[in-house]
C-alpha cells in the first residue's frame, strides 16, 4: 500500500523532475544491478523532483518499519517452524532407535525360540524312541511269560500223562503181586507194559531197561519195578507241586516287571505330552514373533524414510527462508540507505 502511495506521489511530481547531486549519490549507492534498487532510485528521483520531500520521508520510514516487521515476523515463524522440524526429527530419531532396538530384541528372541524348538524336537524324538523301546520291552516280557505258561502247561500235561500211565502200570503190578498166582504176567502183558514205559519215559529209562532185560519177570522183579515206579511217581508229583509253587513267584515277578514298564511308560507319555505341548507353543510363539518382527522392520523402514524426508524438507525450507531473508535484508538496507542519504541532504534538497 505504501509503495502504491509513493508511486502516485512520484507520478504527480515527475513533470518537474530535475537532476541533482543527491540523486546522483543515490544512483551510485543503490542502482548497481539490483532491480529493486533501480526502481527505488527512479521513484525517488521522480518524487524529489516534485518537491514532496516530507511525504517521501514519511513513506520511506513506513516502508522501513513495515519491512522490518515482516522480517521480524518471518524470523519468528522460521524459528518456530525450525523448532517444529527439530522436534519432529528428534521424535523420529527416538522412534527409529526404539524400533531398531526392538527389532534386535525380536531377532534375539527368534534365535532363542528357534534354539528351544530344536532342543524340544530332539527331546521329542528321544522320548518317542524311549516309548517305542519300553513298548517293545513290555511286549517281550508278555511274550516270555506266555511262553513260560505254555511250557508249564506242556510239562504239567506231559507229567500228568506219564503219571497216569505209571499209576496204571503200578496198579497192575501191585495187583499181580498180591494175586500171587505163580504164573504172574503173560508175555503179551509184559511187552505192553514195556512199550508203554518206553513211550512215556524213553527207551533208556531204568524202568524200561529193568522190565525189558529181566531174565524172568517174576514177583521180585515186579516188586523192584513197583518200587522204582513209586519213586518216579513221587518225583513227578513233587516236580508238579514245585512248578505250581514256583508259578506264584514267577507271576509276581512278571507283574512287577509289567508294573515297572507301565510306570516308566506313563512317565514317558507325560513327558511326551509336555514336550509336544511346549513344542507347539514355541512354534506358535515363533510365528507370532516373526510376524511382529516383519511389522517392526516395515515400521523401521517407514520411519527411516519419513526421517529422511523431514530432514530434506527442513533443509529446503531453511534454504528458501535464507534466500528470501537475504532479499528482504537487501531491500531493507536499500530503504535505510535511501532514507539516510535523503536526511543527510535534506537542506540541499529543500533549496
Amino acid at each position: 500500500m505504501q509503495s502504491k502511495t509513493l508511486i502516485v506521489l512520484l507520478m504527480v511530481t515527475m513533470a518537474v523532475a530535475t537532476e541533482s547531486p543527491v540523486l546522483q549519490q543515490l544512483r551510485n549507492k543503490l542502482a548497481q544491478n539490483d532491480n529493486y534498487n533501480s526502481q527505488l532510485v527512479e521513484l525517488l528521483e521522480l518524487s524529489l523532483a516534485g518537491g514532496q520531500l516530507d511525504k517521501v520521508f514519511e513513506l520511506l520510514q513506513k516502508m522501513v518499519d513495515d519491512l522490518t516487521g515482516q522480517i521480524n515476523a518471518a524470523n519468528l515463524d522460521h524459528a518456530s517452524r525450525m523448532a517444529a522440524f527439530e522436534s519432529s526429527i528428534e521424535q523420529l530419531e527416538a522412534n527409529l532407535a526404539s524400533l531398531s532396538s526392538e527389532v534386535q530384541s525380536n531377532n534375539r528372541k527368534i534365535g532363542d525360540i528357534t534354539q528351544a524348538i530344536s532342543t524340544l524336537t530332539s527331546t521329542s524324538v528321544a522320548v518317542k524312541k524311549q516309548l517305542e523301546t519300553i513298548n517293545q520291552r513290555e511286549e517281550q516280557i508278555r511274550d516270555n511269560r506266555q511262553r513260560e505258561v505254555q511250557a508249564l502247561e506242556t510239562k504239567q500235561s506231559a507229567g500228568a500223562k506219564i503219571l497216569a500211565a505209571l499209576e496204571d502200570i503200578h496198579d497192575r503190578l501191585v495187583k499181580a503181586v498180591l494175586s500171587n498166582t505163580g504164573s504172574f504176567l503173560e508175555e503179551s502183558e509184559k511187552q505192553e507194559m514195556i512199550k508203554q514205559v518206553k513211550k512215556e519215559l524213553g527207551r533208556t529209562h531204568p524202568l524200561a531197561l529193568l522190565l525189558e532185560f529181566s531174565s524172568k519177570f517174576d514177583e521180585a522183579t515186579a516188586k523192584r519195578a513197583i518200587e522204582l515206579i513209586e519213586q518216579i511217581i513221587a518225583s513227578i508229583k513233587e516236580g508238579q507241586v514245585n512248578r505250581e509253587s514256583n508259578q506264584t513267584a514267577v507271576e509276581e515277578n512278571f507283574n512287577s516287571l509289567v508294573n515297572e514298564v507301565t510306570v516308566v511308560r506313563d512317565k514317558l507319555q507325560q513327558d511326551n505330552q509336555k514336550t509336544t505341548s511346549a513344542l507347539k507353543n514355541k512354534q506358535n510363539d515363533l510365528k507370532i514373533t516373526q510376524r511382529r518382527n516383519k511389522q517392526l522392520q516395515q515400521n523401521e523402514a517407514n520411519t527411516q524414510q519419513l526421517l529422511e524426508t523431514t530432514r530434506v524438507q527442513k533443509d529446503l525450507y531453511d534454504s528458501n527462508f535464507r534466500s528470501n531473508a537475504s532479499k528482504r535484508e537487501g531491500q531493507l538496507n536499500s530503504l535505510k540507505t535511501a532514507l539516510q542519504i535523503l536526511r543527510d541532504n535534506e537542506q540541499a534538497l529543500k533549496k
